[in-house]
């Protein structure tokens, strides 16, 4: 049985998340680890806290609190048979520990990439999936690459996680990169698919056009960023930019 370990935070689309979960479980038989991580309010004392002297503290707490009834009302609601976890301070340790166990980490994240989600891209060494806009499904993918390691590393694990997709394309979007022999491609069809490259340049496009054509897809594959998100930023990276700018789901390798 493959695991799937789902991070859930105060605010995320539940319907979203488990709709995903589901389809995984139906598709490919992953089982669900869900973790709910509460705001770092909860752990301070109501009588110690600086805020209105107990009182924001308080009403974070009690929406807190709510929500986990709405996470347990929604497994309820998907038939979903698990414990939930609860971790009442941000952190990423309990979560390495789980994914030893695991095969792919899953979470909501809007295009703002706060600095959890940048700290699990870091230190993360399972696949994971970024669920945007639209509950997750493999009908149309695609895949942003440079022929990197990196990239081919993301495409490699996804076909390995993710056996018998019924799809018979998979299209590679490139950006600024005119190579003669594209590896990639040879990979994507050693392993029973075709594979069209759309080569975007800034010659005669923009990134807008690059993110357009991306959006179009259910899911993005793409390799992940520099441990330096620093210098991902200075330098402009472009697959930071696509973290920033693409409101579709994005699997990472």
């Amino acid at each position: 049985m493959k695991k799937v370990v789902i991070l859930l935070k105060n605010g995320n689309d539940l319907d979203l998340i488990f709709k995903s979960y589901i389809y995984l479980k139906s598709h490919f038989g992953f089982d669900i680890v869900p973790i709910y991580i509460r705001d770092i309010a909860y752990r301070i004392p109501i009588s110690e806290t600086v805020l209105n002297s107990g009182g924001a503290a308080e009403i974070l707490n009690e929406m807190e609190d709510d929500f986990i009834t709405q996470i347990h009302n929604a497994l309820k609601k998907y038939k979903i048979e698990t414990e939930l976890l609860v971790q009442s301070e941000v952190g990423v340790d309990e979560i390495k520990t789980l994914l030893k166990t695991s095969d792919l980490l899953m979470l909501e994240q809007g295009t703002y990439l706060n600095d959890l989600f940048l700290e699990l891209l870091k230190i993360t060494y399972r696949p994971v999936i970024i669920l945007r806009n639209k509950p997750l499904t493999f009908e149309n993918i695609s895949i942003a690459s440079n022929d990197g390691i990196k990239i081919n590393k993301s495409v490699y694990n996804f076909l390995t996680l993710f056996p018998n997709l019924d799809i018979n394309n998979i299209p590679v979007l490139l950006w600024n990169c005119n190579y003669e022999k594209h590896y990639l491609v040879e990979l994507i069809k050693n392993k029973g698919f075709s594979a069209d490259i759309i080569n975007f340049n800034s010659k005669d496009d923009t990134l807008k056009d690059f993110y357009f054509a991306l959006g179009k897809f259910n899911l993005v594959i793409m390799g992940n960023l520099s441990r330096s998100f620093l210098f991902e930023k200075i330098t402009n990276r472009i697959g930071l930019n696509l973290l920033e700018n693409l409101n579709t789901s994005i699997f990472i390798g």
